[in-house]
């Protein structure tokens, strides 16, 4: 292990143009992935993510780049709903990216409300080990995990104060006191995020410059904000920001 990761922080005067190089990003880590193991294991989140990543990740040049067809598609949260309810973090991907490209159904992992909610999550927990292959009691590794951060500091469904923060043997947990509708949901937790190969966040948009500067604060980040206790323990951390959600950080990079 090589220690927590540092954040590499990429800024762009716009949201579309943060989108478009984490696209190019995702391209680049899924080529290497399946260079080396195969598969590209990749978990997604909702929110503004798919609506930014998607369409020019499936546009060229990278729609022709990325073999999709050895893609492995999961999701670092989801609402408990039915996966074609306008809550549902799978309607999103459906929509900018499962209708574009050809990723086989059966590679694709969503989580769904055919269960009981604790069912539903420790399914895919399971789930999760047996895909990915992870040795008994460590969590599973997953090539990418994109994410985002709502203006409260919270990141896939882990939200500040959230006794989840301290989960440690559960790889997927559930929740049913969400602060942000709808209240029940499933999310992976900490210790499969920080396992991960590459971790990348998108976040843009004024309202989030006060706590962003919290999250990336260079010397004493606020460990009450998830999304600053995303620091993968040996793997890449990296930063998809535009300029106004950057306005408050201490120094921008050229």
């Amino acid at each position: 292990m090589s220690g927590p990761a540092v954040p590499q922080m990429h800024i762009f005067d716009t949201p579309e143009a943060a989108g478009q190089a984490l696209a190019r990003l995702t391209a680049e880590q899924s080529a290497a992935a399946v260079a080396r193991r195969g598969w590209f294991n990749v978990a997604l989140s909702g929110g503004s993510m798919p609506r930014l990543l998607f369409p020019p990740l499936v546009s060229p040049p990278y729609v022709q780049q990325v073999d999709w067809s050895r893609w492995r598609l999961f999701w670092a949260d989801e609402r408990y709903t039915p996966l074609h309810h306008a809550d549902s973090n799978f309607r999103l991907a459906r929509e900018y990216l499962l209708s574009q490209v050809r990723i086989p159904a059966e590679q694709v992992f969503p989580i769904d409300d055919s269960f009981d909610l604790d069912v539903t999550a420790r399914l895919y927990h399971d789930l999760l080990v047996q895909v990915l292959e992870a040795p008994p009691g460590q969590p599973p590794r997953f090539d990418m995990v994109l994410l985002g951060m709502g203006e409260d500091g919270h990141t896939a469904s882990l939200f500040p104060g959230h006794p989840l923060l301290q989960e440690s043997t559960r790889w997927a947990a559930f929740l049913t006191d969400s602060p942000k509708p709808p209240p029940e949901r499933v999310t992976l937790t900490l210790p499969v995020l920080n396992h991960a190969r590459c971790v990348a966040f998108l976040a843009t948009g004024a309202g989030k410059a006060d706590t962003l500067a919290r999250v990336l604060h260079p010397s004493k980040p606020d460990t009450t904000l998830p999304a600053a206790l995303v620091r993968p323990a040996d793997g890449e951390l990296h930063w998809f920001i535009d300029r106004a959600a950057a306005a408050k950080l201490d120094s921008i990079p050229d």
